[in-house]
């Protein structure tokens, strides 16, 4: 028997079985609310699921604090998740009443994922050339300073074992940040960075 009825662009669970075995595959999403002005004020928007235009939700393309009730987002400067992204996750409570608080510059959103979540034990590996070759660093934990700790601030490939996790390029998480879930990353390229440079890496929280 198919556990899963087809709809256009998704497929929904028609059981509770299929309910916990496409939470097995995709993750769950969780809920994120944007709000226009700081400090949660002003017009809200609800999330449970990707949006790839929040302008078709009619919510203005402007994001001042944002509040995580579950799981792990990034919000994206531009439609289609593209651009110079942000990660809102359940550190902190998940409350972030600026877009100080996510790193951000502007306070410019426009489309919106969830993280997919691993189950595994957190654990990552850092590679100092292409291809994962040269000097290779595996980590299991948050570390907000690799030059102190390991001597390291350069990873030109990745490779995520377990968990998601996310690398700044300053120390003390700071500075443009990129989400990379479980997967190989050949080169520093393929998670959206125009360098190799690395100050700090943390798991990222979904609970």
């Amino acid at each position: 028997m198919n556990i899963f009825t087809k709809v256009p662009g998704l497929a929904q669970p028609t059981s509770k079985l299929g309910s916990v075995l496409q939470r097995a595959f995709y993750g769950s999403s969780g809920k994120v609310t944007l709000f226009e002005q700081r400090n949660f004020a002003g017009r809200r928007l609800d999330l449970s699921s990707d949006c790839q235009k929040l302008s078709d939700k009619n919510f203005p393309e402007r994001c001042n604090s944002v509040q995580v009730e579950s799981g792990a987002w990034i919000g994206y400067e531009h439609e289609n998740f593209r651009g110079r992204h942000y990660l809102w996750d359940m550190s902190d409570r998940g409350e972030y009443n600026c877009y100080d608080k996510w790193c951000g510059q502007v306070d410019h959103i426009s489309s919106v994922r969830a993280v997919k979540q691993d189950t595994s034990p957190p654990r990552v590996q850092l590679f100092e050339r292409a291809g994962f070759s040269g000097k290779k660093t595996e980590l299991h934990d948050d570390i907000p300073n690799l030059m102190s700790r390991y001597s390291l601030n350069r990873a030109t490939s990745i490779r995520i074992l377990g968990g998601a996790w996310v690398v700044y390029q300053e120390p003390n998480y700071r500075g443009s940040h990129y989400v990379l879930e479980k997967r190989d990353y050949n080169n520093y390229s393929d998670w959206g960075a125009q360098g190799s440079t690395v100050g700090s890496i943390r798991r990222v929280r979904f609970s």
